[in-house]
């Protein structure tokens, strides 16, 4: 659901008469900028006494440079759009823009405003509102080639939250939409976040962190509502949640995930990681790759799952239902295959726990501490149904190296 409308500013602005001259004499105004006219005019105009630094071929647009706060320094070819830079530092905030940025319409207006703060680098910014409220009653340090496209960057950083973007990255439509929003943080690191709302609504709410590493959450909502909600704590490796339509879907939904490096690849690769209250998802190193590889980890109030490294990858549903009611711990190159960990540890106060180099196969680890509290050892459970109805009428304990033979284990009623 789209939630712009929580960025409606209400402010009773009076009628702020244009500064005489003499009162503009503190303003550099650089070659062929606010329209080629004496300051103040309509395309560029001031809210304090006019100590404003502007450069060359910039403000060139009715209203694109009006009421510009105390400070604010425009770089070349810069907030060149109808209310492009409008406000900007306004109300005791601080904001800079670099060369070739703020070039549409609203694209950086209110940012850094109400003692906000907003550093803009060169080349960003570039689209229709994308950077629009940036550092507004915040703080927002955007680095150069980034937040292009239309709403990229908006509100980043906005009511006391705060955000960093990496060079080159929040490079599509709300690409990073919500970072850092009311109080809390979000770092995102260079290439990161390039797709239709791949952050969409990061660090979302009170409290949250968020840490996004370089060249991650690449494609079309890769990690959509990433640290959503009150608690939320989200921490992405480089090159992880990408190649994939909503790659880390609902990460840190009312809970934490920790997901490493080169992780949760493909479509819902970590859909509805540490999902709903109390929860809590931790995925190694290059696991979690193919489709809904680990969806459902950690799903609802009180659940918990911990991915070891190399592990729950391959084809459909290799972690399907993990920790969903309970907890799941799953060892390193384990649970890599069709349906390898399905329905591990389901219902609520079941615990299951998942050796190293198990649950490799065709419904290996299918319906593990469904009812019942169950274990598997190293080494176990990699052949055809190999560990079927595991813990589904009683508890099981499956050791080490065991039903590895096609339905050793069954148990089917």
């Amino acid at each position: 659901m789209n939630k712009r409308n929580g960025f409606v500013v209400l402010i009773a602005l009076g009628c702020f008469a244009m500064l005489p001259a003499s009162m503009a004499g503190a303003a550099k105004i650089g070659k062929n900028s606010c329209g080629g006219t004496a300051v103040p005019n309509a395309y560029c105009s001031f809210e304090g006494t006019g100590d404003v630094t502007i450069g060359s071929d910039s403000c060139n647009v009715p209203t694109a440079c009006t009421n510009l706060g105390d400070g604010v320094k425009i770089g070349n070819n810069a907030c060149n759009g109808d209310d492009a830079c409008d406000r900007l530092g306004f109300a005791g905030g601080a904001a800079s823009v670099g060369n070739d940025s703020c070039n549409s319409y609203e694209a950086c207006e209110w940012a850094g405003y109400n003692i906000g703060y907003a550093m803009i680098s060169s080349n960003s910014c570039n689209s229709y509102a994308a950077c629009y409220l940036a550092g507004a009653d915040g703080r927002a340090v955007i680095a150069k080639n980034a937040c292009a496209g239309t709403y990229a960057c908006y509100g980043a950083g906005y009511s006391g939250g705060e955000i960093t973007v990496g060079d080159g990255s929040c490079m599509d439509y709300e690409a990073c939409y919500y970072t850092g929003y009311d109080g809390g943080q979000a770092v995102i690191g260079k290439g990161a976040c390039q797709g239709y709302e791949a952050c969409y609504e990061a660090a979302y709410q009170n409290d949250t962190t968020l840490e996004i590493g370089q060249g991650s959450c690449l494609g079309m909502y890769a990690c959509s509502y990433a640290a959503y909600y009150s608690g939320g704590r989200v921490s992405i490796g480089k090159g992880s949640c990408n190649g994939g339509y909503e790659a880390c879907y609902e990460a840190g939904c009312s809970g934490q995930a920790v997901i490493a490096d080169k992780s949760c690849k493909g479509d819902y690769a970590c859909d509805e990681v540490a999902y709903e209250s109390n929860t809590d998802f931790a995925v190694g190193m290059g696991s979690c790759i193919g489709y809904c590889a680990c969806e459902y980890a950690a799903f609802y109030s009180g659940a918990q799952a911990v991915i070891g490294k190399g592990s729950c990858n391959g084809n459909d549903y290799s972690c399907y239902y993990a920790g969903y009611y309970g907890s799941a711990t799953i060892g390193d190159k384990s649970c890599n295959g069709y349906e390898a960990c399905q329905d591990v540890a389901d219902t609520a106060g079941i615990t299951t726990t998942i050796g190293k180099q198990s649950c490799n196969g065709t419904y290996s680890c299918y319906y593990v501490g469904d009812k019942f509290s169950s274990s598997i050892g190293a080494g176990a459970c990699n052949n055809y149904e190999s560990c079927y109805e595991v813990g589904h009428s009683v508890s099981e304990n499956v050791g080490d190296k065991q039903c590895n033979d096609p339905q050793e284990c069954s148990n089917e009623p």
